[in-house]
Parts: structure tokens; sequence; C-alpha cells
């Protein structure tokens, strides 16, 4: 009768090291896929900045074409050197609204990479844990078997 029961001790405590394992691999995997959605996230960040960069440009090009063209139509030609001066510092504010979205869209993209880090790390350390969690209970499991065949 001892041995039934060790031996149903000892399964049990194998069961119950399995469910862990695979607690813990389905908590890595569901990790890794919340991972690479971040990473994906953080492509379409990327992008967006780009996008957003590339129309800053583009309507700098506009306003810079239709200054142009007002100063010529005025007489006061493109060469002179106010309009120059609007020139520049319509060009520098243009430049810098770019820069400035595509600063926000890797800033955007570098924390969704950060959180992608993290979840993997989450479930890797889940994963090491169910390791050790299982260990406990075989040996746990073990050592009531012998408590009840033996002691």
């Amino acid at each position: 009768m001892a041995a039934a029961a060790a031996i149903m001790t000892l399964a049990a405590s194998g069961l119950q090291a399995m469910g862990s394992l695979q607690q813990g691999r389905a908590t890595q995997a569901a990790q890794n896929y919340e991972a690479a959605e971040r990473e994906r996230q953080a492509a379409t960040e990327r992008a967006a900045g780009l996008r957003v960069a590339i129309e800053k440009r583009t309507e700098t090009d506009r306003v810079l074409s239709r200054t142009r063209a007002l100063a010529a139509a005025s007489g006061a030609g493109v060469v002179n050197p106010s309009i120059l001066d609007i020139y520049g510092d319509t060009a520098k504010q243009g430049e810098f609204n770019a820069q400035t979205a595509l600063y926000g869209g890797e800033d955007r993209a570098r924390g969704q990479l950060s959180a992608a880090n993290a979840a993997r790390f989450k479930g890797k350390t889940a994963y090491k844990g169910s390791l050790l969690e299982a260990g406990g209970q075989l040996f746990a499991g073990g050592g009531k078997a012998y408590s009840q065949a033996y002691g």
C-alpha cells in the first residue's frame, strides 16, 4: 500500500512539474509574440516619422517656391538680400520641422523596441522560473514519496 501511495505521489509531482513547464513555455511564447508586435509597431512609427518629414520638406519647398514667385512679381528680385534672408529662414525652419518629425518617429520606435526587449526578458524569466518550480515540485514529490514508502 505504501508503494502505491509513493508511486501516485511521484506521478502527481511529475504532472505538476509538466504543468509548470508548459505554463512557462506558454508565457514565454506570449511574451515573444508581444515583442514581435512591438517591433512591427516600431517600424511603423519610423515610417510615420519619415512620412511626416517628407510632407514637411514638400511643404517647405512649396513655401519657398511661392516666396520666389511673389518676390519676382513684386519687382524686388529673387536675389535681394532681405528675400535671401527669408529664403534661408524658411528653409531652416522647414528642415527643423522635418528633423523634428524624424526624431519623433525614432523616439516612438525606440520606446516600442524597449518594450519588446522587456517582453522577451519577461518571457525568459517566466520560463526559467517554471524550470525551477518544476524541479522543486519533483524534489518535493520525491521526498514525500520516500517518506510514504520508507517513513
